[in-house]
């Protein structure tokens, strides 16, 4: 539904209640051939199921089941304390790999409302890919108010909806344009010709922040595991 993308918004959630599938004393990888199996049909249905990016929607969603499986090692080495906002900063700081890789002919979660530019007016303040953060956040309260342990708590379901349309209107409100696909591209590529000096400054800085964020995190818990151990 790429003219209206708004089930983007929770189609995410099933993936974060998988992870809850794998116990402290399974494998990390337990349940993640599901997610893994989903991220290959979406990354693929990008494309519109051409058979020619089958190989690249294979690496990608091979990369952000990575996401998923760094937040189970987490939670079993921190304990519950490490709560699910680990998968979406471990998804934004793959995103800011790709983004330094291949920055023109990759695939963003963000490229889903692409279309909906009316919606993303906001991103002048956090780039293009704060649209990815907006969307797994969104994702990830959908996951709190349906799909967890203790469903449909009344606060959990305001949440939602605060997130979900917090943006959208205050997008609305706004009379500028969004940063849009091609800009960002052009930004990394070491080409771009934007005058917008505050994003030129800044750049992705949500992703960036969240791939330093996660390199924090898998520190700690490594070392963690290994005083653990001993």
């Amino acid at each position: 539904m790429a003219s209206f993308p708004i089930f983007i918004f929770l189609a995410i959630a099933p993936l974060f209640a998988l992870t809850d599938r794998a116990t402290d004393t399974s494998s990390i990888w337990e349940k993640m051939e599901w997610v893994l199996l989903a991220l290959i049909i979406s990354f693929t249905a990008a494309h519109a199921f051409d058979s020619s990016f089958l190989v690249s929607s294979m690496f990608y969603a091979i990369g952000f089941t990575l996401a998923f499986t760094a937040h189970v090692w987490v939670r079993q080495t921190l304990g519950n304390r490490a709560g699910k906002i680990t998968v979406i900063i471990f998804w934004l700081a793959m995103e800011y790999v790709v983004l330094k890789l291949r920055p023109g002919p990759s695939t963003f979660l963000a490229d889903s409302l692409r279309l909906q530019p009316d919606w993303l007016r906001w991103n002048i303040h956090t780039g293009y890919l704060g649209a990815t953060l907006w969307i797994l956040i969104t994702n990830l309260m959908v996951y709190e108010a349906i799909l967890s342990e203790k469903p449909f708590q009344w606060y959990w379901i305001v949440s939602t909806l605060i997130f979900l349309l917090g943006p959208l209107s205050y997008s609305y409100s706004l009379d500028n344009a969004p940063i849009e696909r091609s800009a960002m591209a052009s930004l990394y590529e070491g080409n771009s010709g934007m005058k917008d000096v505050t994003y030129l400054a800044r750049g992705e800085f949500v992703v960036r922040t969240a791939a330093w964020l996660s390199t924090l995190i898998i520190l700690f818990t490594f070392v963690k595991s290994q005083t653990t151990s001993r």
